[in-house]
């Protein structure tokens, strides 16, 4: 990486810092300082999402302070009660707008004089850049474990690092927007992102003892954290082909039956051997049972690869569309090679009165190339809706109306297009309703990236819907 101090501005990065709080009150403003002196320094524009999880100290009036003093730089969220780590970095993920995504502790042992490394590092050609507590001022019992989980984790997984649980790691922005984070798999980022592809690199970092307050973690996070261990294991190995494992354990199970009942053919008739006879039928049934469990299994996953994962795309070649003189006469688009970028894949509409939520949906479409036009009632949404909107999603409940009624107006001013209805999860039979009322599908919130641009890719798929692009092209190209 270019010296930052003679690299022009514009061309440095945007960071984004996302900090966990949980009672950390007395470390805060020199958190804050410390990134601040960091940040100017390397990035030509920065900020902070402080999150708090449920504190029960004052530092939510600290961040609150902090946030009215650098209303640029400063966005906090508060959690009604503790949901953990990787809700909160999930919370914080949803809010990054920097290119490269910082996250670290909010107790001061992550020391942000190292933000350098960090980016000089994520310029060789990485991902994910994780820091490594070679020195740590932690207790034996809490070091001990956690040095036989990172073994036993970097075994597994593939991911060879020495400190998989430090909390100072830096992303690429498509990494956090791409990691499911749930439960406790904060611990499990770097794994996460090998299962797409990403790569991790790790370097050495200063770990200070705590200056106040004390730790949040106890022993029993190190058996959730073997749990988490092996269901990352699962989803890089088998997410996409459950019943290679149910299958494979299936049968394991019927060979070790087989064995027993073979040896209890050479011994006397006992209590024993009666017992090991049992072993073929009763491994059977297991394997039966097991093998049934995989194709459930594979069912659901053959429904969700419907168009619903967005798998991450590192370069694009897009489509450099030309006209020419079919066999018959008549003008159709021939696709060549053409530049890199974006590529635009429909236009949607997004009716939502909740701005969060219209924001995501629309944030998730953008991403995938969609042009996006945003609307928080029916009457805004009526004076944008035109016959080039493709497919349309739609809340159920709105301020000046509903979304079933909306759809045959909506029909008129945008034929063809397929509509998504938006509910929650205790209005779905109000989805089914839409469907039967004339809806494509419905989903149910809260959405997920996945979802959203799945729905969106099937409903532009559609026949119907082809055949609509295709006639509105040869238009367009006779004109």
């Amino acid at each position: 990486m270019n010296d930052d101090a003679t690299t022009p501005p514009d061309r440095l990065p945007s960071l984004t810092f996302i900090i966990p709080v949980m009672n950390e009150e007395e470390s805060l403003d020199e958190l804050f300082t410390r990134i601040r002196e960091q940040a100017d320094a390397h990035s030509r524009w920065w900020e902070i999402v402080f999150i708090d999880d449920g504190s029960t100290d004052s530092s939510w009036e600290v961040i609150s302070r902090i946030a009215e003093e650098n209303p640029a730089q400063v966005q906090a969220l508060r959690f009604r009660a503790n949901r953990g780590k990787a809700a909160a970095l999930h919370a914080g993920y949803r809010e990054a707008n920097g290119e490269l995504v910082f996250t670290l502790d909010a107790d001061l042992q992550d020391d942000p004089t190292e933000i350098p490394r960090f980016l000089e590092k994520l310029a060789e050609g990485f991902d994910i850049v994780s820091g490594w507590k070679k020195t740590r001022h932690d207790p034996w019992h809490k070091v001990l474990p956690s040095r036989v989980f990172n073994k036993m984790l970097s075994k597994l997984n593939g991911v060879q690092l020495h400190d998989h649980n430090c909390g100072f790691k830096l992303y690429r922005r498509d990494v956090v927007k791409a990691l499911p984070m749930y439960g406790e798999m904060h611990r499990m980022v770097p794994s996460l992102a090998s299962i797409d592809g990403f790569r991790t690199a790790e370097i050495p970092v200063q770990h200070h003892a705590r200056k106040f307050g004390h730790s949040k973690y106890g022993v029993k996070r190190f058996l959730r954290g073997f749990m988490d261990m092996w269901t990352v294991f699962f989803l890089k190995n088998y997410r996409e082909r459950p019943l290679h494992l149910c299958g494979g354990i299936s049968v394991a199970a019927v060979a070790i039956g087989a064995l027993l009942w073979g040896a209890s053919l050479f011994l006397p008739t006992s209590a024993a051997s009666i017992a090991l006879a049992t072993a073929l039928p009763l491994s059977a049934a297991v394997a039966v049972l097991l093998m049934g469990i995989g194709f459930l299994m594979e069912l659901q996953v053959s429904h969700k690869q419907d168009g619903a994962r967005e798998l991450p795309v590192t370069e694009r070649i897009v489509a450099d569309r030309r006209s020419t003189k079919a066999a018959n006469g008549r003008k159709v688009i021939e696709i060549n090679v053409g530049n890199r970028g974006a590529r635009k894949s429909g236009t949607a509409l997004v009716l939502e009165d909740d701005h969060s939520i219209r924001w995501l949906v629309a944030s998730y479409l953008e991403k995938a190339g969609w042009e996006v036009r945003k609307a928080a009632s029916v009457g805004e949404a009526m004076g944008i809706a035109d016959e080039e909107i493709d497919v349309a999603f739609v809340d159920i409940h709105l301020p000046d109306g509903d979304g079933i009624s909306f759809l045959e107006e909506f029909g008129h001013l945008a034929p063809g297009a397929r509509a998504i209805m938006l509910s929650s999860e205790t209005d779905i039979h109000v989805g089914v309703e839409a469907i039967k009322a004339g809806a494509f599908d419905y989903l149910t919130k809260p959405v997920r990236p996945d979802a959203v641009t799945g729905i969106a890719r099937r409903a532009l798929n559609t026949p119907a819907q082809r055949g609509r692009r295709a006639a509105g092209a040869a238009a367009l190209l006779e004109a």
